[in-house]
């Protein structure tokens, strides 16, 4: 039986990894494709930290190569959402990731992502740099559902689990230039392979621009850009028979102006205080030059130690940023409010993994975790006769315990239990600053803890056809509020699901379902007031739904996926900060239904083979305020999407025609609220910012 190997953490993996690759041409959502005609391919995955094939893990879960990215035209975690079921992503400067209906669009050193993200292990703490160019990549795990023993911190809705490409044993190389409308032109270059006996290297560079899809009527300038710059090295050192040390170095720089924010209208109110009404929705004029610079870095090291029974696995890391922000929050060429933000921060991170290897009945891993993160930002709100100033600093440490035991009770049958422990303490401080007189300042420190279990059963029903259930807790931490220190209490999550993967067909079908009911108490709600976060705790949620993914190799050339996700999410308990009742409203960025179709043809075709894919998306109208006012949501999207490719018989190139949305769909990836030409925020003045419009070009591929 073929397999395709994703993970490269030991030097043994690594050589699975490569040798399986030569029979791979493209992976798909939750499934991998292969070269081969004897049916559908395995993928390895590490979704419960070890190499398990992924119709053997009792966990939802899709997995993406990064060769499924380029196909399916994924550069960023936001493109994400129109392919993995259950999975909702905005773009309001950062990505705001929401799994299964569970998310957060607070900001500040103070407070935490509800879903997170972790590169390589290592665990990524602010969701300012989540927004960022893919490359070079592996692939990517999206763990739907509360990982409150594994995975811990913060990853009660779910994480996104991102893995790079390892070092080759042999020199390798690739070269890619893309070129496309407005004016896009992308350089990548990656080189590998020995450096000596027992060090093998990888570097990989990346360059991005993009001119900017709004233009303001005024200036000429360009909004919503792209231009970045980043690399990683990665360098895998075989110390001795037993140990392998793998060095990861990664930095990224970002200089666009943002996420640009669209008025669907514009009152008379602005018309007679003199300012400049843009022709459509796809102009401005702004009188402040929107700025979104972001400079990350991040050094980090994963040892594994094969001590026979037991594998020791250490990754230490270290990781910077900083971020600076610039926003015309009136939209308008009128001076009447302006925030600017600034953000630092750096966390050290320490993970120790103890498991057996090679187990009969029962399989381990028990483990620690640390975190330590200093940060500091600034809020300016900057208006007319009033300037406030809002700087903060935090300074989190969090301690984990966990440990997870997986038992053949009978032959076919599995019991799984796990447990963690989390401690996290968290030292605020905070000025308010009015016109640069202080007004008021705090110091406030809390500390909380939690017990996240889990237990589960699954059951081979056939050898390709096993069936799961399971219970878990998830847990994010509390924080402060920006602005009076007040602090809100920690969210809590109960998971019960039920699941089914099958292999059909003489592995022909691929056909994964998942049912789940959660139990969501004092989840926290952000709201935003005059440019400031508000985050309150609502008593209650109960969020269900039904999920599939499915995958079909009907002949040969043709490979066929499919993902449905049916989402009810909503408030059992919430007063919203006039005492209204929210009780049976939606929760914000979680869709009722999402479905993808996709299919790719292989044919020969001038001595070399010709791939032609097309992916369709359609995504269910979305709330993005607890209120459901339908002025601050989105309608029903579709996003169609395709490529063309050739590459002749020796693989050593290829070419490819690309087109993300073709159809032009205009969506609104976000909402919020507006001012009105007095400058003070009205609920009836919705701001938009609008999903990336049609784009296409030609790629380039050089292989050596």
């Amino acid at each position: 039986m073929n397999k395709l190997y994703c993970y490269s953490s030991t030097k043994r993996a690594m050589q699975r990894s490569s040798m399986a690759a030569i029979a791979v041409a493209v992976a798909f959502p939750a499934q991998a494709q292969e070269a081969q005609s004897d049916g559908l391919a395995e993928i390895i995955v590490t979704a419960e930290k070890r190499e398990e094939n992924l119709q053997s893990v009792p966990v939802s879960v899709t997995a993406m190569t990064g060769e499924a990215l380029t196909a399916t035209g994924i550069s960023n975690v936001e493109d994400l959402q129109f392919f993995v079921p259950g999975v909702s992503i905005t773009n309001d400067s950062m990505a705001i990731i929401n799994i299964r209906g569970i998310g957060t669009s607070a900001f500040g050193v103070a407070t935490d992502p509800s879903t997170t993200v972790h590169y390589d292990g290592v665990y990524i703490s602010r969701p300012t740099t989540n927004y960022q160019d893919l490359f070079d990549v592996e692939r990517i795990e999206v763990l739907r559902g509360p990982q409150g023993v594994l995975f811990g911190r913060n990853s009660a809705g779910g994480t996104l689990n991102i893995i790079s490409k390892m070092p080759t044993e042999d020199l390798t190389g690739a070269l890619g230039l893309t070129v496309g409308n407005y004016e896009k032109r992308s350089l990548s270059g990656t080189i590998s392979g020995p450096l000596g006996a027992g060090v093998r290297g990888r570097l990989t560079l990346l360059a991005n621009q993009r001119d900017g899809i709004y233009r303001d009527v005024v200036s000429g300038r360009r909004y919503q850009n792209e231009d970045n710059l980043a690399g990683r090295l990665t360098l895998a050192i075989d110390a001795s028979d037993r140990l392998e040390i793998v060095l990861r170095a990664d930095a990224s720089r970002d200089r666009e102006t943002g996420a640009r924010s669209v008025r669907p209208f514009y009152p008379q109110g602005f018309v007679d205080a003199g300012a400049t009404i843009p022709a459509n929705d796809k102009e401005a004029a702004l009188d402040r030059l929107p700025r979104y610079d972001v400079d990350a870095w991040g050094v980090s090291s994963t040892m594994n130690w094969d001590g026979g029974p037991v594998t020791l696995r250490s990754i230490t890391a270290l990781r910077k940023s900083k971020v600076v922000q610039a926003l015309d929050v009136d939209s308008t060429d009128l001076f009447l409010r302006d925030i600017e933000f600034y953000e630092r921060s750096r966390s050290f991170t320490q993970e120790f993994q103890l498991l057996n290897n090679d187990a009969d009945k029962l399989r381990w891993i028990v483990g620690a975790f640390y975190l330590n993160e200093k940060g500091n930002d600034e809020i300016r709100i900057i208006e007319p006769g009033r300037r406030l100033a809002i700087p903060e600093n935090n300074t989190t440490n969090a301690f984990a315990l966990f440990g997870q035991a997986s038992y053949e009770l009978i032959d076919r049958l599995r019991l799984t239990g796990g447990l963690r422990y989390s401690y996290e303490k968290k030292d605020f401080g905070y000025r308010v600053l009015l016109n640069g007189n202080q007004v008021d300042a705090g110091q406030p420190k809390s500390s909380w803890t939690a017990w996240t279990p889990k237990i589960g059963i699954d059951y081979d029903l056939a050898d390709d056809v096993m069936a799961y259930a399971s219970a878990t807790r998830g847990f994010k931490s509390g924080g402060f509020q920006l602005g009076d220190g007040r602090p809100f209490l920690p969210e809590y999550v109960w998971s019960y699901e039920v699941g089914l993967k099958s292999t059909l067909l003489d592995r022909r079908l691929r056909a994964n379902f998942s049912a789940f009911y959660y139990d969501y108490t004092n989840l926290q709600v952000v709201e935003y007031n005059n440019g400031v976060a508000s985050t309150t705790n609502a008593g209650k949620a109960t969020i269900k739904g039904v999920e599939a993914e499915l995958m079909a190799r009907p002949f040969d050339r043709l490979t066929l996926t499919s993902t449905i996700a049916y989402l009810d999410a909503r408030y059992d308990v919430y007063f919203d900060d006039v005492g209204a009742s929210l009780k049976g409203k939606r929760l914000p960025n979680a869709p009722k239904w999402n479905i993808t179709l996709g299919g790719e043809y292989k044919a020969s075709l001038g001595g070399g083979m010709l791939t032609l894919r097309t992916d369709i998306s359609w995504r269910d109208s979305i709330f993005f305020k607890p209120s459901n006012n339908p002025l601050f949501s989105g309608n029903a999207t579709t996003l169609i999407n395709g490529r063309v490719a050739w590459q002749p018989a020796s693989e050593a190139w290829e070419i490819a025609l690309y087109g993300r949305n073709l159809t032009n769909e205009r969506y609104v990836s976000y909402s919020t609220i507006g001012t009105d030409a007095t400058g003070v925020s009205n609920p009836t003045l919705p701001l938009y910012i609008y999903g990336e419009p049609r784009q296409y070009g030609l790629q380039l591929r050089y292989f050596f």
